[in-house]
């Protein structure tokens, strides 16, 4: 009984610990949001203000020293990602050669970085580009989304005559909050805390407009979380969960099929335009750009999906992962507040997965089945010219069960204005499957006439069924081995 006792007297405290403790944050937490509802008025944030040239470079992930890294050529020069203010001489994959005359495949990344925050005029030289880029500073606002982590769990669907997939995931995104941090300083702990309505309804947090761009959301298996506070080492960040499953459009390129690659991509829009025009900006008076980049959590997720390569039961074999970024540009955008046609921008990027697939099924339940009934029309030619119904009977049946296998594969892609390779090699084979039949015919004019025409006949035919056969080989060989 005592023992008893003993036991429901420190579960009690337990619970009264844990709610007092749970006081504690809830109080924290209300005293950290009521501290910024007292400012006089909110400004649209941003992560830093810049005065430099606007010429971002792109990003690429070192697998084996597990990070992140300006994306180079071979020769060592980085790879532009976005231009703010040259849009016409500066695009995306651009390689920069030298800043100011400095050599910048001899530079490591941080000075790279250091170089152009310079509040100067720099003169860019580009590979392939025979004058020297001008390129003057003006200030911008700057926000970069970071994509903590990606956990893709499972590709559910990958269905190619629709061009869609479907995949279970979960999701991070974060964003540093640097001109909230005065009021975090002193009060907050390394924890996760609450945004009040009251607050979220005041201040506007630029994390809610990432979106992942899905052809349906579907609420009932698709979680979107509001966006709260984390306060770690004296940083104060907004994160945002995303999670469940989603549908993605694909294009597919069946060019290859049924040998080919294809790439599955998952776009994550930033929600907000970049632009160097103030008048056009929101808020207005600033030119502005914004970024969502990813983390290494978002690279190591999609690799570590890539190792347990579970898609071998759906066809398909994991080729590689990446993440790109891309700038989506909209000539004649009409912006309905303005009432104004402009050129829109959005920089965002696409979670790849390129696939191979396996191609067994096609090789041994159609392409090589094809082979051999073309073989069997094609061994017509070693039946004598005079037996013209055998010739027949024979090629035939063989063209017919040609036609039966067009319809093994016909629900794997979708009704295309090509060819594809299968389609090719099919093509091929119903050409080559029916010129049997139609040397029998020809043949059968000279049935039963003088011996030296017939001997003449048989030569052709021997000539025909030697040549004939090498042609098909050499045409099979082009189709499936072209480099395209």
């Amino acid at each position: 009984m005592r023992a008893i006792r003993h036991l429901m007297l420190t579960i009690i405290s337990m619970i009264l610990s844990l709610n007092i403790s749970y006081a504690d944050i809830t109080d924290v937490t209300d005293g950290f949001n009521n501290s910024i509802l007292e400012k006089d008025s909110f400004d649209f944030p941003y992560l830093e203000t810049r005065n430099d040239i606007g010429v971002f470079y792109d990003f690429t992930f070192n697998q084996d020293q597990k990070k992140i890294m300006i994306k180079r050529n071979n020769n060592g020069y980085p790879v532009v990602r976005f231009s703010l203010f040259d849009k016409k001489n500066i695009i995306p994959g651009d390689v920069v050669i030298s800043y100011n005359n400095i050599n910048l495949s001899k530079v490591d990344d941080e000075k790279i970085i250091i170089l152009h925050k310079r509040n100067n005029v720099a003169n860019l030289k580009i590979l392939n580009k025979t004058k020297t880029i001008k390129a003057n500073s003006y200030q911008y606002k700057l926000n970069d989304i970071k994509l903590a982590n990606f956990y893709l769990n499972f590709i559910n669907t990958i269905d190619t005559t629709k061009g869609v997939l479907e995949i279970s995931f979960r999701s991070t995104f974060t964003n540093k909050k640097p001109e909230l941090e005065k009021y975090a300083k002193g009060i907050l702990d390394d924890e996760i805390y609450y945004i009040n309505d009251d607050l979220y309804n005041a201040i506007y947090l630029p994390i809610d407009n990432v979106v992942y761009n899905e052809y349906k959301y579907d609420v009932d298996i698709r979680q979107s979380s509001r966006p709260e506070f984390s306060f770690d080492n004296g940083t104060l960040r907004t994160f945002k969960a995303e999670s469940g499953i989603a549908q993605f459009r694909q294009k597919f390129d069946f060019n290859k099929f049924p040998f080919d690659t294809q790439k599955l991509k998952i776009e994550i829009l930033s929600g907000a335009f970049s632009t160097s025009d103030p008048s056009i900006n929101w808020p207005k008076g600033t030119a502005s750009v914004t970024f969502v980049t990813p983390d290494k959590g978002a690279f190591l997720g999609l690799y570590n999906y890539q190792k347990k390569n579970i898609l071998k039961e759906m066809g398909w074999t994991i080729v590689s992962t990446n993440i790109v970024s891309k700038e989506i540009i909209e000539e004649d955008f009409y912006d309905a507040y303005l009432d104004k046609i402009h050129t829109s921008s959005e920089n965002s990027i696409n979670l790849i997965i390129e696939i191979k697939r396996n191609s067994a099924h096609y090789l041994f339940k159609i392409i090589i089945p094809v082979f051999l009934i073309l073989c069997v029309a094609w061994s017509v030619l070693w039946i004598p010219t005079y037996k013209l119904d055998a010739r027949l009977t024979t090629s035939i049946v063989a063209l017919l069960s040609l036609i039966a296998y067009n319809f093994v594969f016909e629900g794997d892609i979708p009704k295309l204005d090509y060819l594809t390779d299968l389609d090719k090699y099919i093509l091929l084979s119903y050409i080559f499957c029916c010129i049997p039949t139609f040397i029998s015919i020809g043949f059968s004019r000279f049935i039963q006439r003088t011996a030296k025409m017939q001997r003449r006949v048989t030569k052709v035919n021997a000539h025909i069924r030697k040549w004939g056969g090498v042609i098909y080989l050499l045409i099979t060989f082009q189709i499936f081995y072209s480099v395209n």
